[in-house]
This record gives C-alpha cells, sequence and structure tokens, in this order.
C-alpha cells in the first residue's frame, strides 16, 4: 500500500493516498473508532440527486432511519445557483466553480465534540480542498481514497474529518469545487457525538500525544475556532494554558 503525505498551505493538513485501485468503494467509519448504527452516530448517503436547489434526500442509506422529532432534514444543494443536475444524477456546470451546501441533523447535546466524516466522488476537474469546511471549520485531516486519471480528468474519492466543537443540532457542510466541468457523483456523512469531550485528544484520534500539542497549535497560529477551549469566544493565550492543563491531565 502506497503512502504519500503533503501539508497543505497554512492550515497543516496531512494528505494520504491509501490506495492504488480505481473505483474502491467509500470507507466505514471503523478506523475512526464507530460502526454506523452505534449510539450517538449518524449517517447519509447520496448517489442519485434530483435537484440542484434542494430536496435530496439520501438515497443510499441513513442512520437513524426515521429521524426523531425536530431534527432537520438532510439534504444537498447547490448553493450559486449555478449547477444542475445531470440526467445520471450528478451535480454539474460548464460554466464555473460551485458549491455544494450539505446539511445533516446531528445530535445536539450543546458541548462536547462531534467527529464528522466527509466523503465526496467526482469526475472530471476536481474540488478545491483547500476549500472545504464544515461548520466554518478546516479538516483536521484530508484523505484520499483513490484518485486516478479518468476518460476526461480525473476520477477522484476524498474524504475530509473534521472535530466540531459543541454538538451542534445541525451541520453544515460546505464543498467547493475548484473550476467548471466537476461533476459530483456522490456524498456520505457520518457523525459521531460526544457529549463529554476529551479536550486534550485535541486532533481526535483517541489517544492524548505529542501530535495533539501539533494540532492545537496549528489551530491557535490560524486563529481556528477550534483553539477556542476555554469557550471564552476568544482565541489567546488562555487558550494555550487551558489547553496545556487539559493535555496534563489526560482523558
Amino acid at each position: 500500500m502506497l503512502q504519500i503525505s503533503r501539508t497543505l498551505a497554512g492550515i497543516g493538513i496531512v494528505t494520504a493516498c491509501l490506495s492504488a485501485q480505481a473505483a474502491a468503494d467509500f470507507i466505514t467509519p471503523g478506523a475512526y473508532g464507530w460502526v454506523r448504527g452505534d449510539a450517538d452516530s449518524a449517517y447519509f448517503e447520496w448517489d442519485l440527486f434530483t435537484s440542484a436547489s434542494g430536496g435530496n434526500a439520501p438515497d443510499i442509506g441513513q442512520f437513524p432511519g426515521e429521524l426523531p422529532d425536530g431534527w432537520v432534514t438532510p439534504d444537498v444543494i447547490d448553493s450559486t445557483g449555478t449547477a444542475f443536475v445531470t440526467g445520471s444524477g450528478n451535480f454539474y456546470s460548464p460554466f464555473g466553480p460551485i458549491n455544494l451546501r450539505v446539511t445533516v441533523p446531528n445530535y445536539g447535546y450543546g458541548s462536547g465534540q462531534t467527529t464528522l466524516l466527509v466523503q465526496v466522488a467526482t469526475e472530471g476537474n476536481e474540488l478545491d480542498y483547500d476549500g472545504v469546511r464544515a461548520m466554518g471549520e478546516t479538516p483536521v485531516e484530508t484523505t484520499f481514497i483513490t484518485r486516478e486519471v479518468g476518460d476526461m480528468g480525473f476520477a477522484v474519492e476524498v474524504l475530509f474529518a473534521f472535530t466540531i466543537g459543541g454538538n451542534p443540532g445541525e451541520i453544515v457542510i460546505d464543498i467547493p469545487t475548484a473550476d467548471a466541468h466537476v461533476s459530483v457523483d456522490r456524498i456520505a456523512v457520518d457523525t459521531l457525538a460526544l457529549a463529554d469531550a476529551c479536550v486534550g485528544d485535541f486532533d481526535g484520534d483517541g489517544s492524548v500525544d505529542t501530535r495533539d500539542v501539533i494540532a492545537f497549535l496549528n489551530a491557535w497560529t490560524s486563529g481556528d475556532g477550534s483553539a477556542d477551549v476555554n469557550g471564552d469566544g476568544s482565541v489567546n493565550t488562555q487558550d494555550v494554558i487551558a489547553f496545556l492543563n487539559f493535555w496534563t491531565s489526560g482523558c
């Protein structure tokens, strides 16, 4: 298995090419510590879109199968208004970049954190990988499952992992393309909500180690909201002190 790592400019995201096999399936969240259907998890997947302006119900699968009362309806739209849905059910635009906005419900505990996995399959031109956001946050990890030369450009399957603080009841994800002529074929979203998060495990990999310090300092230096670990609404030196206390205490 070939692995290639690089750092995307300015935001410390590790990108790994995990496989040279084409047309690999999206991965399940097992490598990230849970199974679809576990308590406090959610799952929504689309392979067929019907309208660029919304009303796209997950057609591959979802969990919970029947949404609890008060949960928002999962959906995918093009927020630029320039895309259309092709006859094969893909988002596409020949006119310029588009932005797919994915909305999914979550367990709104109001504390702790949610681990979020977003997987996208495209053909032709590619996504703006640096521009992908969830609740305004940058990914903590970007992983290429496959990236193969196709008939017109590349066939790509990519996973973005996020750590979202506070367990909001609604998660909004923005997936921009880098150019026109990107065919978005498939999207999957998995979440796991933890009501009592381990702040010292800043990168969410299940261990408290020096990688968490590096991840925190990257976020703190860029002013990322995830570095506001003391929850006072500002990213400042008090957060450094608070994080080091959490990190020293472990989980």
